[in-house]
């Protein structure tokens, strides 16, 4: 459904007066220098400059609700508490399986000084294996012992030294594993801690709480906004431009507002901001405004209208629209005459030529 928006007249006041005529006693007037303002209209609603909707991140039962509408929160400040019960106890594994593999890594009874100590042991046999073996050859260079008895002991020399080196490169291999599995169970317990602030729902701003939809033990989920909180003092005008005028709008543009909430009431806003994308579904702009002077005892969702002024001349010389004929024309005591246009609006139209403000032009028939 496309929103309508129309060209209205902004306080204008015709003050023609209607002249009796013997052309059929038709009504008649003349030409009067007045203001003439040409003004895009909207409908406007009053927002917070700031607003957002307060989500959760995690599913749960909500056990702590610290505000009420129209509290005004810090930025941080505790809005909810989700059960975290079940986080508390995820923590707490974490931690557990952390502490573990820090203890078979760095303490005194852990596996990696059970295996430095059997490297240890490997190692002093591999060196007596080694001086046995060398003590041997010499003894077999001077016949003293059997090639077979030799060998043995090289054997023995050599089981040893692979034992050795394998134990070595376990260990190794050992202190690399649990180094990467306690620096996995740290994120791990970074993570959860952090997974625990996620049932901690605190304020991303200063400002005040517009809406509370959940109460404490209600269940809540990641879809559902659990409140709107918004900027306290500071507000926009939302407004909606059907695309055939959005070319006539611009930042800094005049706008008139009147709202419902103070009738009577006229107040001056400026453009701040066009949206630069239509929405396909209604063919509109958004645009904001702001107040040049905002009304006191502003509200979330206060509606009125708004015009935006297109062109505006103090003094100009106009006719009410249905006074013109087509073809730019204007029937006169001498008959019809053609006339040069201006601007114009719902009411009425500029004349630049043509006739003057002594000049007697009849309506239509």
């Amino acid at each position: 459904m496309r929103v309508m928006t129309k060209l209205i007249i902004v306080f204008l006041g015709f003050s023609a007066v209607i002249l009796s005529s013997c052309k059929e006693d038709r009504p008649s007037v003349k030409p009067i220098y007045d203001e003439l303002v040409v003004a895009v209209y909207s409908s406007v609603e009053v927002q917070p400059k700031e607003i957002y909707k307060v989500n959760a991140t995690v599913g749960g039962v909500l056990t702590h609700v610290y505000v009420e509408e129209g509290d005004e929160v810090d930025k941080n400040g505790d809005l909810f508490i989700i059960d975290m019960q079940q986080a508390k106890l995820t923590e707490r594994n974490a931690e557990l399986n952390y502490n573990l593999i820090k203890e078979s890594l760095m303490g005194q009874s852990s596996l990696i000084e059970d295996m430095k100590l059997e490297l240890n042991n490997a190692k002093n046999k591999f060196i007596n294996d080694s001086v046995h073996y060398q003590r041997y050859k010499e003894l077999y260079k001077n016949e003293a012992v059997s090639k077979t008895e030799m060998e043995n002991v090289r054997l023995m020399f050599l089981t040893s030294k692979n034992t050795y080196n394998g134990l070595k490169n376990r260990l190794n291999r050992k202190e690399i594993e649990l180094k990467n599995q306690l620096e996995q169970a740290r994120v791990n317990v970074q993570q959860s801690k952090l997974r625990g602030n996620d049932f901690k729902i605190s304020s991303l701003m200063d400002g005040i709480v517009y809406q509370v939809n959940k109460e404490k033990g209600e269940t809540v989920n990641v879809q559902e906004p659990l409140a709107i909180i918004g900027s306290k003092n500071n507000f926009v005008l939302k407004m909606l431009i059907d695309e055939s005028d959005i070319s006539k709008v611009f930042i800094d543009q005049k706008v008139i507002v009147s709202l419902e909430a103070f009738p009577g009431k006229i107040f001056n806003a400026k453009i701040s901001k066009i949206s630069p994308r239509m929405n396909p579904l209604n063919q509109t702009f958004e645009i904001e405004a702001y107040f040049v002077n905002p009304p006191n005892n502003l509200y979330m969702g206060l509606t009125g209208e708004g015009n935006i002024i297109v062109h505006e001349k103090k003094k100009t010389l106009v006719i009410p629209r249905e006074y013109l004929m087509a073809g730019n024309k204007v029937e006169t005591s001498d008959g019809q005459v053609s006339v040069k246009t201006g601007m114009s609006n719902w009411d009425y139209i500029e004349i630049l030529s043509g006739i003057d403000n002594k000049t007697v032009i009849y309506k239509p028939e």
